[in-house]
């Protein structure tokens, strides 16, 4: 048996380059490249092997730890999860950076490979920079940080086991069931020990991304409960778009009369324009999908995890005391949730399965005219929305989110006499979606933008919604985009992000700028964290530091004026071309003037308060104070009550 003596860094780095993926018949690379912020651990270590034989690997330079290691996140996704960018770091505050990321990348299911470095395997010139000490565990560092947010975690104290923690986390990486985070510790005096590796471990691997098919047991099941079943609810998850199984979606609702929701992670996988979609569904869903499940008996979920925001708490989807529910995924721990059905496989041949199937047994639902019913009910306020305007006298019909009247006014009425914006946050999102490209890719993550967008948004060009909305990560917006116009350069890309998510981290932009991959960050600046304020005043709590305002001398509380930040020239400090919008029209200027950029550009749109759209028959099971001695938060506490009396308790 030939063997090559190498350092663990050198061997890492050969490894990857030799990992390629197999889907469909398609084989390609698995592993592009490596986000690093050298520091030391692993700058004279990994960081070597990487400066003196890369192969075909790119070597990225993040920022921040836990910005780069969102925009690999991103790269992922929009790759649907079959070619990666690795992260590596430091040890300690480096590696603790990415704990994040890690979180975000397992709750959401995508892969991401970390190479945290680590204390010193000998431990011999103890305590080293950084170094985290535990008086009881010496053997614990900052990376046993990585543990509960990992799929697969492992520790290289001594060369020869890197063999196996390499193959482990390509088999996590590449499992479509058990996909998420994979962590390789690297202590940093390893890093650059040798060792005689074995020449057939750097061979070309091929990773098959096998698509299961459930077995004639669960197939049978499903199909049974379906035929049984009079007005179905399909619900297309992630799942689908990783199996790129829309157009087997699509075909199973046709030939069968059932109407198609989506979830965050699976808008984009099939077109907005198909005539049995209902968009968003759950709490930041629209009014088609909601209406139609007070009805439903029977919910298909189809590669969903059927979080609290697609069930509605179990509210929603659950008003029919008969409903069923069946559960078609990769994962048995996702298909087991909701006492569900289980049928475990693949998103595209599992549907295309139970079309034979049920064709041959000639079923068909019982819906007549209430899909296309709702859908032009929907349709006609989804343009109301997405058109409202501020005219000084309020805004006429549309929905925005509900709070006291009198603490609205007065809120507008500060923030047009401090900011000057009169954009409505709905009709912000109308204008991007009328000017930019029909297949223009928006990343997005948190506050009020993920709802307005499931709700508001549609699209009929495959992949081009990147919403991260497992974690809901503030900070992932900027950074993701940047990661999806890495994998994806020929389209333009745009990240929707809060004033709240910017500050908190736009670590990227410089990579961004260095790298020639043209974003565009529309900030909605409404000098708020807006959507937790939301949540604050309509449960009967005052506004308690969620807006952007100075404090008040004479109260001492933070309810002075706002504080007026200048987004534009921050992005133009980076070096991006800068363009602030105070109004509809000249926000509509700024998306078209960003579009004939060939850099990247930063739109400051300063957006009213309260103008997001508000939503429609849905509840979010939160936790409202059962004691109180105020009447506002009893009277919370109240609905939240009524509603348990209603939803599953699964």
């Amino acid at each position: 048996m030939s063997k090559t003596r190498m350092t663990v860094g050198q061997a890492i780095v050969k490894f990857l380059n030799q990992q390629y993926i197999e889907f469909d018949g398609k084989v390609e690379p698995f592993v592009d490249g490596i986000f690093t912020i050298f520091g030391h651990g692993m700058v004279v270590g990994l960081g070597q092997a990487l400066d003196e034989a890369p192969g075909r690997l790119r070597v990225y330079q993040g920022r921040n730890e836990q910005g780069m290691a969102h925009a690999a996140i991103s790269y992922a996704k929009q790759h649907n999860r079959r070619r990666i960018i690795a992260c590596s770091s430091s040890i300690g505050v480096g590696a603790a950076n990415m704990v994040t990321a890690a979180l975000t990348a397992t709750i959401n299911n995508i892969p991401l490979l970390l190479f945290p470095s680590d204390s010193f395997a000998t431990r011999q010139p103890d305590p080293v920079l950084q170094q985290l000490e535990v008086p009881n565990d010496l053997s614990m560092t900052a990376s046993d940080c990585f543990k509960p947010v990992a799929k697969y975690w492992d520790r290289v104290t001594r060369p020869e086991q890197l063999m196996s923690a390499l193959i482990n986390a390509m088999r996590v990486l590449t499992d479509t069931a058990n996909c998420g985070t994979a962590v390789i510790s690297l202590p940093q005096d390893v890093q650059g020990e040798s060792f005689d590796y074995p020449d057939y471990f750097f061979q070309k691997r091929v990773h098959h991304v096998s698509r299961r098919g459930a077995d004639d047991y669960e197939l049978k099941q499903a199909v049974e409960l379906i035929k049984s079943s009079k007005k179905p609810m399909l619900i297309s998850g992630g799942g689908v778009r990783y199996s790129e199984g829309g157009d087997a979606v699509m075909e199973f609702c046709k030939e069968f009369n059932i109407p198609v929701s989506q979830t965050q992670a699976g808008h984009s996988a099939l077109p907005d324009s198909f005539d049995l979609s209902v968009g968003g569904i759950g709490v930041t869903g629209g009014l088609a999908a909601n209406a139609l499940c007070k009805d439903c008996d029977l919910v298909i979920g189809v590669g969903t995890r059927f979080n609290d925001f697609v069930t509605g708490s179990k509210w929603v989807l659950f008003r029919n005391p008969d409903i069923k529910v069946l559960a078609i995924n990769t994962s048995e721990f996702h298909a087991e949730k909701l006492d569900a059905t289980r049928c475990i496989g693949d998103a595209k041949v599992t549907m295309e399965a139970l079309t034979r199937e049920l064709k041959a047994a000639g079923y068909r639902s019982a819906y007549t005219t209430e899909i296309q019913e709702i859908r032009d009910i929907w349709e006609k306020e989804r343009l109301s929305v997405l058109g409202v305007q501020y005219h000084g006298e309020g805004f006429g019909e549309g929905k925005f989110v509900p709070c006291v009247p009198s603490w609205t006014e007065k809120i507008m009425t500060d923030y047009i006499r401090d900011i000057g914006g009169t954009i409505t946050e709905s009709n912000a999102v109308g204008i991007l979606r009328e000017e930019i490209d029909d297949d223009a890719i928006v990343v997005a993550a948190a506050g009020s933008l993920p709802a307005d967008l499931e709700r508001l948004w549609v699209t009929d060009a495959k992949d081009s919604y990147n919403m991260e909305y497992g974690a809901s990560c503030m900070g992932y917006e900027i950074a993701g985009a940047l990661g999806s116009k890495l994998a994806a350069p020929d389209k333009e890309v745009y990240s929707l992000v809060g004033d709240g998510s910017f500050m908190m981290l736009n670590s990227e932009i410089p990579t961004a700028i260095q790298e020639g991959a043209k974003i565009t960050i529309v900030v909605f600046d409404n000098a708020a964290f807006g959507c937790i304020n939301n949540l604050q005043m309509g449960n009967g709590v005052g506004t308690l530091a969620t807006e952007m305002r100075h404090r008040d001398p004479e109260t001492g509380k933070l309810d002075g004026t706002y504080c007026y930040t200048d987004f534009a020239k921050v992005g133009e400090g980076y070096g991006m071309k800068g363009f602030t919008a105070k109004t509809p029209e000249e926000f509509r200027e700024a998306v078209r003037a960003a579009k004939k950029e060939t850099c990247s550009c930063i739109i400051d749109a300063k957006v009213l308060p309260k103008t997001m759209a508000e939503g429609y028959e849905s509840w979010w099971h939160i936790g409202v104070a059962s004691t109180s001695k105020s009447d506002a938060v009893k009277e919370a506490r109240k609905r939240i009550d009524e509603h348990l009396a209603q939803a599953r308790m699964y």
